[in-house]
């Protein structure tokens, strides 16, 4: 089972395991990425998107200007007695095509945004998730964590901190595990679905560089449409069972 662990999800496990067995401790400042990747030997993308999660979860905190430190989880449990975890969806129980209506909303107006506001830096983080995808199209293992990496891209090419924030919590929640593997969902995950995704990407890519405001809209709302069927048959419900035999 481990072995079908994304490459994320092993890192944000080993981060873990070092806070847990004492090599870092409460109150430590996170070593760089750079540092961080050359240790667990990942890249600095698989590291950034770990720190966020990790930082979701409430085990690592953010101070602005000075660096990532890890989070006294016994002053945060007095100082929050009634947070049962520290995960702030994990009581919510709500039905899976309410949360993916939710998903279309938000990262439909995420890539509107990001047309209008990306510098040239998130410009250039989102060209670089849109390759390291293309790149890794006959490597299924590290696709989920390539497509995590661009649609956060554009959460933060919106330069609004509650947009990424928002994006970290509820990826988790919306995006299904291992949703590029062939081996597992066979019948979903077609060589013609990924090369058709990355197509889409550009496509997302080209109108927000352009600062098409309507057109990566568009852009994302046919990217997910198109995504959502698949997600509705990877949670096993009737419209995903005939969108697939539709096709």
């Amino acid at each position: 089972m481990n072995r079908l662990k994304s490459l994320t999800s092993r890192t944000i496990d080993s981060l873990k395991a070092l806070i847990s067995d004492g090599t870092l401790q409460t109150g430590d400042k996170l070593p760089t990425l750079a540092e961080l990747g050359d240790q667990l030997g990942v890249s600095r993308t698989v590291i950034r998107e770990a720190v966020a999660s990790l930082r979701s979860e409430g085990v690592l905190d953010a101070r602005h200007g000075v660096g990532i430190f890890i989070r006294d989880h016994s002053k945060a449990a007095a100082a929050e007695p009634h947070a049962s975890v520290l995960d702030p969806l994990a009581r919510l129980s709500l039905p899976f095509l309410d949360l993916l209506e939710l998903r279309m909303a938000f990262e439909v107006h995420a890539a509107g945004l990001a047309a209008q506001r990306r510098s040239w830096a998130q410009e250039a983080n989102m060209w670089d998730a849109l390759k390291q995808f293309e790149a890794a199209v006959e490597e299924e293992e590290g696709l989920d964590d390539h497509d995590f990496a661009f649609h956060r891209s554009i959460a933060e090419a919106t330069n609004n901190s509650a947009f990424t924030e928002f994006f970290s919590v509820m990826s988790r929640k919306i995006m299904p595990q291992q949703t590029f593997s062939r081996n597992l969902h066979p019948s979903l995950i077609t060589r013609d679905y990924i090369h058709n995704t990355v197509v889409e990407h550009r496509a997302i890519c080209d109108a927000i560089s352009s600062g098409d405001v309507e057109g990566a809209r568009k852009a994302m709302q046919a990217h997910l449409t198109r995504s959502h069927r698949r997600y509705r048959g990877f949670n096993g419900t009737q419209d995903g069972a005939n969108d697939i035999q539709a096709k």
